[in-house]
């Protein structure tokens, strides 16, 4: 696979997004400082997207001030006018509703736009996000920020160890690296700004969207309470605690995620027919389970089903598909493309 990179315009300035696959549309909200084209040179992040892009069009972009979009005039960033900035990607998608996946500081602005827009949205998926972070002190604030603007080289590095707590040093110098061609210190040090400020409290309670919070227990740079509150303060929200430490979701053990991940935005009502499978959406969404490792259990809980549907659905699979076990019935699917 490969991505298409284009351009939306906002009050003059060029948007670059990228899209990636067919199908509903997954948006990535704008993390801290992003680079579309170098971030798909990475094979972790690459993979991650694609797995993805099997069954979404998968959409990324470049905050205004970072990676391909323009890079001027990024003076005093809000939530609201990142806000736009995801209102105007969603616009360019093209279709009436799209599911967000809100990434640490995407979070706020993307509750924002949901809370305003709910026709727009059709799921809310966060990770290691924050509604505040009210918790560190205004001194640390300040401190931190100055860092960035002044040290820019040694706050990088210091940042992606936060985030990547248990990488070699090869790994958070590609990540360091990464984000200082991704920004300037000045526009790194602004968004940084803004993320430590930003507060959704006011208006998280109003976002109707079905949510899935995903949250790594050993995550430092923002740590598991915050995620917990995200969706204490969400109404219609289902909160997930996964292994590992590290703050990027491709980084770390990818199962418990990706086993969330299909069965939360897999289980949109849907036709039964699946073009030329002869399986049903509902059986290759189950069959997509199945081959992840998850039990009926498992399922039945990802899916909001009962075990004894589930049950049925995994025999008429194995019934269609000639085949006595589900490993067999996993493997032949994805031969034939249908999972």
């Amino acid at each position: 696979m490969e991505q298409d990179i284009r351009f939306c315009v906002l009050d003059g300035r060029r948007i670059a997004y990228a899209s990636l696959g067919e199908g509903p549309t997954l948006l990535f909200g704008g993390r801290w400082v992003t680079h579309l084209e170098e971030e798909w040179e990475d094979p972790y992040a690459r993979a991650f997207f694609e797995d993805l892009a099997r069954t979404s069009r998968v959409v990324r972009y470049d905050r205004l001030g970072a990676g391909l979009s323009d890079r001027d005039g990024v003076n005093g960033p809000t939530v609201d006018s990142e806000m736009r900035v995801l209102a105007s990607v969603v616009d360019a998608c093209g279709q009436d509703r799209v599911s967000l996946f809100a990434c640490s500081c995407a979070g706020v602005p993307a509750a924002r736009f949901a809370s305003l827009a709910p026709e727009r949205v059709e799921k809310l998926v966060f990770f290691g996000s924050y509604v505040s972070r009210a918790d560190v002190p205004e001194a640390t604030r300040r401190s931190l920020v100055d860092f960035v603007r002044t040290n820019w080289l040694l706050a990088a590095q210091m940042l992606a160890g936060l985030m990547l707590p248990k990488a070699d040093g090869e790994a958070i110098e590609a990540l360091s690296r990464y984000h200082r061609h991704s920004a300037t210190a000045d526009v790194a040090a602004a968004f940084l700004d803004l993320d430590l400020t930003a507060d959704g409290r006011e208006f998280l309670p109003h976002v109707e969207t079905p949510t899935l919070v995903l949250h790594r227990r050993g995550d430092r740079t923002v740590p598991i309470s915050h995620g917990r509150e995200v969706a204490r303060l969400l109404p219609n929200a289902r909160f997930v605690a996964v292994d590992g430490d590290a703050h990027i979701p491709w980084m770390d053990d990818q199962r418990a995620l990706r086993r969330a991940l299909v069965g939360f935005l897999g289980d949109a009502a849907a036709p039964e027919t699946n073009g030329d499978s002869p399986l049903s959406l509902r059986e290759t969404e189950v069959l997509r389970l199945v081959a992840t490792g998850m039990t009926n259990r498992e399922i039945a809980s990802s899916l909001v089903l009962s075990e004894h549907t589930v049950h049925r659905h995994v025999a008429n699979v194995l019934r269609k598909l000639g085949h006595s076990s589900r490993a067999a019935a996993a493997a032949s699917a994805t031969r034939a493309g249908h999972i």
